[in-house]
């Protein structure tokens, strides 16, 4: 059986994608959905362990 996403595994959203690059550590990333209204800073794990799936995007990667 397939879970369904829990966004709140995603930690506090940013309204901001600067604020949330500004906040990021340099191993983390910014994705964020398909609306582009919330940011969210998450690792690499996180990202494929579901936002991945249900269409969430890398809007600043690891590094930059």
């Amino acid at each position: 059986m397939n879970v369904a996403f829990d966004v709140s595994m995603l930690g506090m959203g940013y309204f901001s994608l600067d604020a949330a690059a500004v906040d990021k550590s340099p191993s983390e990333m910014v994705i964020t959905d398909d609306k582009e209204e919330t940011f969210y800073i998450v690792s690499r794990e996180v990202y494929e362990d579901g936002p991945k799936q249900e269409g969430y995007k890398i809007v600043v990667n690891e590094g930059e």
